[in-house]
């Protein structure tokens, strides 16, 4: 069970970079996180994280999926909490739908796994 958590925790804070990257450097907007462009970067990049969590998940593999999504969610607010509590920063709804769609984007990704994994058995 310690290597599903790895990989967990591996998925979540890689995928959560590679999201930072394509917002801060690759984006040719500003806020691109909150555009639809951003929001469907942020699903894609969790679910496949989440496939790749999921995929030697022997039991629960939405769970895996989740939980990919909820510590990148967590791993954003770490780091962006000295500015939070500077009050540089707010989070208006649309930070809010983007964080959903993390969690959304790992789920569907873990039951992708399961349905890649169950069919070659």
């Amino acid at each position: 069970m310690g290597r599903i958590w790895a990989r967990i925790v591996i998925a979540g804070i890689a995928v959560e970079l590679l999201y930072a990257v394509y917002v801060f450097y690759l984006a040719t907007e500003d806020l691109i996180g909150y555009k639809p462009e951003g929001l469907a970067v942020a699903f894609v990049l969790f679910a496949l994280g989440g496939f790749w969590a999921a995929r030697p998940a022997p039991g629960n593999r939405l769970a895996v999926g989740l939980a990919v999504g909820i510590v990148g969610t967590l791993f954003y607010y770490a780091l962006s909490l000295p500015t939070v509590l500077a009050g540089q920063q707010e989070f208006p709804l649309m930070a809010w739908v983007n964080h959903g769609l993390k969690l959304a984007g790992g789920a569907a990704g873990a039951l992708l796994a399961g349905l890649t994994t169950r069919s070659r058995t």
